[in-house]
C-alpha cells in the first residue's frame, strides 16, 4: 500500500499520517498534580472518530498522529468537561480498539494491545501543546480571536455565529497603546467615539448609530436614571473587548438595536503569570500596573489572579487631571472535573480635579473660525477650585458551573455592583449663536451626582446532544436584574462676569448650588430565553427566542416648584433571532440572520401615559473567511437596521412627545485581521452607513427631521493598522502604525451642525530585550504615539452655541513591561 498523508487538523497543527511500522517508546507517567495542572475545557459532540480527534487536537493544542484506516468508519461519543489530555483521549477511544501514547512531541494513536484478563489502561501522556487552546472567555493569542461567548452565551467558534462580532484582544490593546475602551475600539468598524477619547469619566460610544448596552463578563453594568452612574472599566484588567453588532435582546433583554459591548476580565487560569508595567507619557501621566496569578497549592487548583493599577496625570485640557486606583482579585476553585466556582471582585476610585470631561466650547473659535480666532485645545472654561469629578465603584460576584452526569451543564453568574459618581462643573453659555463671542462668554455652575446599585444574575443550562445526524447545543436560561438609582440635579447658578476663553482669568467665587430636581428610580427585568445551535453537516443554524418583563418606577421631585410626579412603566416583549451559516471546507462561511430588540422609553405623553418600548429589527447577511491553519479572519457584512416607536414631538402639544418616529440604518462593514507572514500582521476595516430618520413629527418651530441623517453617524469610516517584526541584527524590534478615518457627521438630528471628517495617524515601536540578551528575558520596551502628526479636529458639536469638543491631540506613552 502506498504511503500518503491525510491532514485532519491543520488549524491545530495536527495531522493524520499513514504510519507503517512506527515504533512507539514507553511513556513515563506524570504525577497527578501535573495532570491536574493541564486541564482543558473540552466540548466535543458525538461525531466520526477522525473528526473528533481532529477537534481535540485543536482544542487541547496537540500534535496528533494516526493512520487514516484506523479511524475510518468509527464513531466517537460526545465528550465534554474540564479534562486532561489522557482523560479526553480515553473517552474518545473507548471501545474503538485503539489506544494512544506519546512519541516525542506528538501523540500517536495505534491499535490497542490484546487484553490479558483485564481491560487495557491508557497510560498517562506527556503531550507537548503546539498551539494554545483558546477559550471563549479567556485570552486571545495575538490579534485574531477564534471563539466567543458574547453572541451565543456558549463557547462558539466565530465562524458559526450568524451575526457580526468584532473582538479586540489584550495583545492588540497593548500593541496599539490603548488606555481606555474608547481607544481600544478605535480600529473597529461601525463603532464611533461620540466625544473622542478625551473624557476620563465614561466611554461614550455608538455602535451602528445607537448607544450600546455595556456588559462585563456577560452581565449588564449599572447605568443609572440619567446615565451618569456608569462605571469606567479599566482596560488593563481585560482579556478582550467584544462588540456584538445588531439586536441582542434574544439573550440579554432590553438594549438598543445597534448592539452591545461586552468586556471580559482577566481571571485565574491555573498557570503562573507575573507582569509588572510602568508607564510615563504626555501631560505627566504616570502609571504602574501589576498582573499576578497562579496556583495557591503549587499545582492545579485553587488558582488566583490579582490585577492592580495606579495612575496619576494631567490631560490636554488645562486644570483637568486624573487620579485612578484599581484593584481586581479573583479566585477559582474546582471540585474534581464537574464543578467550578470563580469568585471575582473589583474596586476602582477615580478623582478628577477639573471635572473629568472635555470642556464644552463655543462653535465660534472651534468649528467656525471665520469671525473669531481658534481657541487652544487646552482651553478650560471652568473654575479650577470648583470643577471636580469623582467616581467610586465596586463589584463582587461569582461564576458557578456544574456538570451533571446526564450531560447538562448548569451555570449561574451573579454580580452586585455599586457606582457612585459626583460631578460639579462650571460651563460656558451664550444667549444666542450670533452673540457668542469666545472672549466674552457667560458661565454657570451646576452639579449632578448620581448613584446606582445593580444586582444581576444569569442562570443557564447547556446540553449538547445528537438526534440522528443532527448535532444540537441547547441553551435554556433565566436572568434577572434589579437596579436602584438616585439622581440629583442642582439649580444653575449664573456667573455674570464675562469670561475670556482666549486669556482666562480664574478665581470667581463659586459655591455648589442647591438641588433643583431629585429622581429616584427602581427598575427590574426578568427574562426567560432558549436557544438551539443546530449542526447538520456544514450547515449551522441558530434559533432563539426570549420573553421579557421590564418594570420601571420613577419618582421625580421638582424641589424649586415643590411638585412631584410618579411614572410606572410595565413593559413585556417577545424577541428572537434566527440565523444560518454554511461552512465550506476552505474556511469560507456565508451567513444570514434576522434579529429583534426592545428598549423601554422613559417619560409620559401629554395624557400622562407611559410610552411603549422602542423596538428594533435587523436583517444581516455576509461572509466570514478563516482559511484552515491560518491566523486570520475576514468578515464582510451588509445589513438593514430599523428602530421603531422613537419619540418625536407631539403635533397637538409640542411640549410633549409621541411615539411616531422611526430611524433606519443601512450599511456595509468590512473587517480583516491578517497574519500575512511570520512577522507581519494587519488590521483593516471599513464601514459605510446610510442613516435616515424615516418618520418624525414637526417640532414647535414646524420643522421636521424626517429625511435627515441621524446624529453622530458618519457615512464613511475606515482604518488600517500594520505591525512588522524585524529580523537579523534587529530581531526583537517591532514597528507598528495605523491610520483612522471618520467621515463627516452631524451634531444633531436637525442636521444644522456639520462636523467635518478627519484622519489621524498612530505609531508604535516595541523592543523585546530578551531577544538580544537572555539575561533580559521578559523585558519589553514600547513607545506609542497617537495622532502622530498632531491633527487639529473637532470631534463633535451638540449645538450651534457652546457644545463643541476638541479631538485629542498628539499623545505619547512610554512603557516598560516585565513578565516572568
Amino acid at each position: 500500500m502506498p504511503q500518503f498523508r491525510v491532514p485532519l487538523a491543520p488549524t491545530a497543527l495536527a495531522a493524520a499520517l499513514f504510519l507503517s511500522g512506527l515504533a512507539v517508546p514507553a511513556v513515563q507517567a506524570q504525577t497527578a498534580a501535573a495532570t491536574q495542572q493541564n486541564l482543558h475545557a473540552i466540548e466535543l459532540p458525538a461525531q466520526p472518530l477522525g473528526d473528533a480527534l481532529n477537534e481535540l487536537a485543536r482544542q487541547a493544542g496537540l500534535q496528533l498522529l494516526v493512520r487514516r484506516e484506523l479511524v475510518q468508519g468509527k464513531q466517537a461519543p460526545a465528550v465534554s468537561g474540564r479534562l486532561s489530555t489522557d482523560q479526553a483521549l480515553e473517552r474518545l477511544l473507548a471501545g474503538s480498539g485503539l489506544t494512544a501514547a506519546s512519541d516525542g512531541p506528538a501523540v500517536v494513536v495505534r491499535p490497542a494491545p490484546p487484553a490479558k484478563g483485564e481491560p487495557a489502561v491508557l497510560p498517562t501522556l506527556r503531550a507537548r501543546a503546539s498551539v494554545e487552546r483558546e477559550d471563549a472567555r479567556g485570552p486571545v493569542r495575538g490579534h485574531v480571536a477564534r471563539r466567543s461567548a458574547t453572541a451565543s452565551k456558549t463557547d462558539s467558534e466565530l465562524l458559526d455565529i450568524p451575526q457580526t462580532v468584532s473582538i479586540v484582544s489584550a495583545q492588540q490593546m497593548a500593541d496599539q497603546g490603548a488606555r481606555s475602551i474608547t481607544s481600544a475600539l478605535g480600529y473597529t468598524p461601525g463603532v464611533v467615539a461620540q466625544y473622542g477619547d478625551s473624557d476620563v469619566r465614561h466611554d461614550w460610544l455608538t455602535v451602528r448609530g445607537f448607544t450600546p448596552a455595556r456588559y462585563l463578563d456577560g452581565l449588564r453594568l449599572p447605568f443609572g436614571a440619567r446615565g451618569y452612574a456608569q462605571p469606567r472599566i479599566e482596560s488593563f484588567g481585560l482579556e478582550r473587548v467584544e462588540v456584538l453588532k445588531g439586536p441582542a435582546s434574544v439573550l440579554y433583554g432590553q438594549a438598543a438595536p445597534g448592539g452591545l459591548v461586552n468586556m471580559v476580565r482577566k481571571r485565574p487560569t491555573g498557570e503562573t503569570s507575573r507582569e509588572i508595567q510602568l508607564q510615563y507619557g504626555s501631560y505627566r501621566r504616570k502609571q504602574a500596573a501589576v498582573d499576578v496569578g497562579g496556583s495557591l497549592a503549587g499545582a492545579g487548583e485553587p488558582a488566583y489572579r490579582v490585577v492592580g493599577v495606579v495612575s496619576d496625570g494631567g490631560t490636554q485640557f488645562d486644570h483637568v487631571e486624573e487620579r485612578k486606583r484599581y484593584l481586581a482579585p479573583s479566585l477559582s476553585l474546582h471540585a474534581g472535573d464537574t464543578t467550578r466556582l470563580t469568585l471575582q471582585a473589583e474596586y476602582q476610585k477615580i478623582d478628577s480635579p477639573g471635572g473629568g470631561g472635555a470642556p464644552a466650547l463655543p462653535l465660534n473659535g472651534t468649528l467656525d473660525s471665520s469671525l473669531y480666532p481658534k481657541l487652544s485645545r487646552s482651553t478650560f472654561v471652568g473654575e479650577p477650585g470648583y470643577d471636580r469629578f469623582e467616581n467610586e465603584q465596586w463589584f463582587v460576584g461569582y461564576e458557578f458551573e456544574h456538570r451533571l452526569d446526564a450531560g447538562w451543564v448548569l451555570r449561574q453568574n451573579l454580580r452586585y455592583g455599586d457606582v457612585d459618581t459626583d460631578t460639579q462643573r462650571v460651563q460656558a453659555f451664550c444667549l444666542s449663536a450670533e452673540s457668542c463671542d469666545p472672549s466674552a462668554l457667560l458661565r454657570y455652575a451646576w452639579a449632578f451626582p448620581e448613584r446606582s446599585r445593580l444586582l444581576t444574575v444569569d442562570n443557564q443550562a447547556v446540553r449538547t446532544l445528537e438526534t440522528g445526524a443532527v448535532h444540537h447545543t441547547l441553551l435554556l436560561g433565566v436572568d434577572y436584574a434589579r437596579e436602584r438609582s438616585a439622581f440629583e440635579e442642582s439649580q444653575l447658578s449664573v456667573l455674570w462676569t464675562p469670561f475670556n476663553a482666549y486669556s482666562p482669568t480664574y478665581g470667581t467665587a463659586v459655591s455648589r448650588p442647591a438641588a433643583s430636581m431629585l429622581i429616584d428610580q427602581k427598575s427590574s427585568q426578568i427574562g426567560v430565553y432558549a436557544q438551539d445551535q443546530i449542526g447538520i453537516g456544514a450547515l449551522k443554524l441558530t434559533v432563539g427566542g426570549r420573553y421579557d418583563r421590564a418594570d420601571i418606577d420613577t419618582d421625580t421631585r421638582q424641589v424649586t416648584a415643590g411638585t412631584s410626579s410618579q411614572v410606572r412603566q410595565r413593559d413585556h416583549e417577545l424577541t428572537g433571532r434566527v440565523g444560518a451559516v454554511y461552512r465550506l471546507d476552505n474556511g469560507v462561511a456565508p451567513y444570514a440572520s434576522y434579529s429583534t430588540s426592545f428598549q423601554p422609553a422613559g417619560g409620559t405623553d401629554r395624557n400622562g401615559e407611559a410610552f411603549d418600548p422602542t423596538t428594533g429589527r435587523q436583517i444581516e447577511a455576509g461572509v466570514k473567511v478563516q482559511p484552515p491553519g491560518s491566523r486570520s479572519l475576514f468578515t464582510f457584512s451588509v445589513y438593514q437596521l430599523t428602530q421603531q416607536n422613537v419619540l418625536t414631538p407631539d403635533p397637538v402639544n409640542t411640549n410633549y412627545s409621541t411615539q411616531s418616529g422611526e430611524v433606519r440604518m443601512r450599511g456595509v462593514e468590512i473587517e480583516g485581521k491578517f497574519q500575512l507572514l511570520d512577522r507581519l500582521s494587519m488590521i483593516t476595516s471599513y464601514a459605510y452607513t446610510d442613516s435616515e430618520i424615516t418618520k418624525d413629527n414637526p417640532g414647535s418651530s414646524g420643522s421636521s427631521n424626517e429625511g435627515n441623517h441621524a446624529a453622530f453617524v458618519p457615512r464613511d469610516q475606515a482604518s488600517l493598522w500594520a505591525d512588522y517584526g524585524l529580523g537579523g541584527d534587529f530581531a526583537g524590534l517591532n514597528l507598528g502604525g495605523g491610520i483612522r478615518y471618520v467621515g463627516r457627521t452631524w451634531g444633531n438630528n436637525a442636521n444644522t451642525t456639520e462636523i467635518p471628517g478627519y484622519s489621524v495617524t498612530d505609531f508604535a515601536v516595541r523592543y523585546d530585550l530578551g531577544r538580544r540578551n537572555r539575561s533580559l528575558q521578559g523585558l519589553l520596551l514600547a513607545l506609542n504615539i497617537s495622532n502622530l502628526f498632531d491633527k487639529h479636529y473637532v470631534s463633535t458639536c451638540l449645538s450651534t452655541t457652546t457644545a463643541c469638543y476638541w479631538g485629542e491631540g498628539r499623545k505619547l506613552s512610554g512603557t516598560l513591561n516585565y513578565r516572568w
